[in-house]
């Protein structure tokens, strides 16, 4: 077996990769590999812009959706005047939303810059909750202070009789103004600003339970004249003040449609104004007033007709729905009622409610139609639909006992065959009257001639199909023309 052959090594084993060497060397400092030396520094330097500006981007990115989230958590704290309780709610609220926010963030670059962000924008919600928590703390004093001086002024008018109490809740709405003044941190001026309100407020609050007395004017003059209001009240301050006063007064006598309304005694009082006149000679009924007031006197003219026509219409109806209610109640009563004591059929009990049904209905769609209609005009009107709908009835019966004899004072079996006739004729040409139209459905239903439709609110209703009834009822007729003209 020929032996392997060994060789013994002459140097020692080593991890160094040996440097691969050519016969030509590129230095560095020169020729053509160092001249792309200034450009893969600058590739270095863009790659690195670059990830800058898109981390960059990306945390205000991400910065936006989170304002978006916190813009609402701001706005639910607009009305919270505590200003500790509003900065504790949003804080709580933007911690837990930047935390699971940041949480999401893998890149630490980004989520370094959303801090920085988050730091800012969060100094400037807070400086913006202080500001909207005073604005609201401000509001909720204005509003707490204008109730709490209205209720006084309210309770100041209802001891109107009694000096004292007056004077106390004077008191007490004054302190309470010096009070508001120095907790809002207003100026001297401001505070005797809100005083002389007051006193202005509850000096024409006493004017006005002066107007409407038999020498309410006068008792107006004198006070003011004892009061010496002409430092607290200009003359344009006192007519414009006197002319509100007494246009209230006038509201409350005139009310469109109430019994109780006043208009005589609303136009004596625009002739008050129209004559009032200061103790200095100044006159209420002068510039811009003296245009209100005639403009208030035309239009209490105006209303006043409108209220009178109102108020007869309201007689009127009232005095037409008790005749109306009487005479559907007979006509019902004359179908139910069969005498000696004897109960109704109960197909007459369900023609009575079927009949009172269609009679208001018709009454209802008529005084829509005709709402200028005089009483005696309605009074006719349901007096011939009773008659109307009492015809439909007998004619009903006749239908079902074929075999009656005929009454010919009531009904003329010739005259109805060739009144059916004429009317048909008409039907089909488009020109039959629309009651009569309706009295034709009316008379298809109750013989079971009909069709179930729908009506504007998508509810079922029957509608009368006057061809199939009229074709049923006409050889009726003409059956009973025969048996008349045999048994003659």
């Amino acid at each position: 077996m020929p032996k392997i052959p060994t060789f013994i090594a002459e140097t020692r084993m080593t991890t160094n990769v040996a440097d691969i060497k050519t016969e030509y060397q590129a230095p560095l400092t020169g020729g053509p590999v160092a001249s792309l030396v200034p450009a893969i520094q600058k590739l270095n330097e863009y790659y690195v812009a670059q990830q800058d500006l898109t981390e960059k981007i990306e945390a205000e990115k991400e910065t936006f959706i989170i304002k978006g989230e916190a813009d609402k958590f701001l706005k639910q704290e607009e009305n919270n005047f505590n200003e500790q309780n509003a900065i504790q709610n949003f804080t709580n609220k933007w911690n837990n939303l930047t935390k699971q926010k940041l949480d999401g963030v893998s890149n630490i670059g980004v989520r370094n810059r959303m801090k920085q962000n988050l730091d800012l924008e969060y100094g400037d919600y807070i400086y913006n909750i202080k500001k909207q928590s005073f604005t609201a703390l401000e509001t909720e004093s204005i509003n707490t202070y204008n109730s709490r001086q209205n209720i006084l002024a309210a309770k100041y008018q209802t001891y109107k009789d009694n000096p004292i109490i007056k004077e106390q809740i004077k008191s007490q709405m004054l302190n309470n103004a010096s009070d508001f003044a120095k907790s809002m941190q207003l100026s001297p001026i401001n505070e005797i600003n809100k005083k002389n309100a007051i006193e202005r407020d509850l000096l024409f609050l006493d004017f006005g339970q002066l107007v409407g007395l038999e020498n309410g004017a006068e008792l107006i003059k004198n006070l003011d004249d004892s009061l010496k209001n002409q430092t607290l009240l200009s003359d344009e301050d006192f007519g414009k003040g006197i002319f509100n006063v007494y246009n209230q007064k006038i509201f409350n006598l005139t009310v469109k449609g109430n019994p109780d309304s006043d208009y005589d005694r609303a136009l004596e009082l625009v002739k008050q104004l129209e004559t009032f006149e200061r103790s200095n000679g100044y006159k209420v009924n002068s510039g811009d007033l003296s245009i209100k007031i005639n403009s208030l006197k035309e239009d209490l003219i105006d209303e006043q007709i409108q209220h009178e026509d109102l108020l007869l219409k309201v007689g009127n109806n009232k005095l037409f729905f008790e005749y109306s209610n009487d005479l559907v109640k007979g006509l019902t009563t004359s179908i139910t009622d069969k005498g000696l004591g004897l109960p109704a059929e109960f197909s007459d009990e369900i023609a009575a409610a079927e009949i009172e049904s269609e009679y208001k209905q018709r009454i209802k769609n008529y005084l829509f139609t005709n709402a200028d209609a005089s009483l005696a005009e309605k009074k006719q009107f349901a007096k011939e639909l009773t008659y109307t709908l009492k015809n439909i009835y007998d004619d009903k019966n006749i239908i079902k006992n074929q075999n009656r004899i005929l009454d010919e004072n009531k009904f003329n079996i010739e005259e109805e065959h060739q009144k059916i006739i004429n009317d048909i004729k008409l039907l089909i040409e488009g020109n039959l009257d629309p009651d009569l139209l309706d009295q034709y459905k009316f008379r298809a239903i109750q013989q079971g001639f009909f069709k179930i439709i729908k009506d504007k609110d998508g509810k079922e209703k029957k509608e009368g199909d006057v061809i199939s009834f009229i074709n049923e009822y006409l050889p009726i007729l003409e059956s009973q023309i025969q048996q008349t003209i045999l048994g003659k």
